[in-house]
């Protein structure tokens, strides 16, 4: 009577190991090569909206966080510097303005910015916002 020996289970196990190593290496290439958006020089959490509406894309982006510091096109600004940089861009033909603002900025601040903004001559302004979850 003969017995048939079967190949031992570490041999089929072995040869998943390159396998793995190659699944682990490209795992790490897209970690760091990819980026799925660019980041922004202030962290914020925008307000939420009910509106279905989505904005508009917008050459120009003002951020402004809960303590009211302002960022246009990654400069720190403030109120005199936001109106020359602004002054600016309007005579470059870019009259279109996206404000991102905290969702905790106080609505009186916003109110003074959207003064500021209007009195420096921009006529199109957008204030986005995350839609409401339901």
């Amino acid at each position: 009577m003969r017995l048939k020996r079967s190949k031992p289970a570490a041999d089929s196990e072995a040869n998943l190991i390159p396998l793995i190593n190659v699944v682990f290496l490209l795992l790490i290439f897209f970690m760091l090569a990819g980026q799925l958006a660019p980041t922004e020089s202030i962290a914020l959490a925008p307000p939420r909206s009910d509106s279905p509406q989505s904005a508009r894309a917008a050459p120009l982006v003002l951020l402004i966080d809960r303590t009211g510091r302002m960022s246009l096109d990654d400069e720190l600004l403030d109120d005199t510097t936001l109106t020359e940089r602004v002054a600016e861009k309007l005579a470059e033909s870019l009259p279109h303005v996206q404000i991102k603002a905290d969702a905790t900025l106080e609505a009186l601040r916003l109110v003074d910015l959207l003064k500021q903004l209007r009195a420096a001559g921009v006529e199109d302004i957008d204030l986005l916002t995350l839609a409401r979850d339901e």
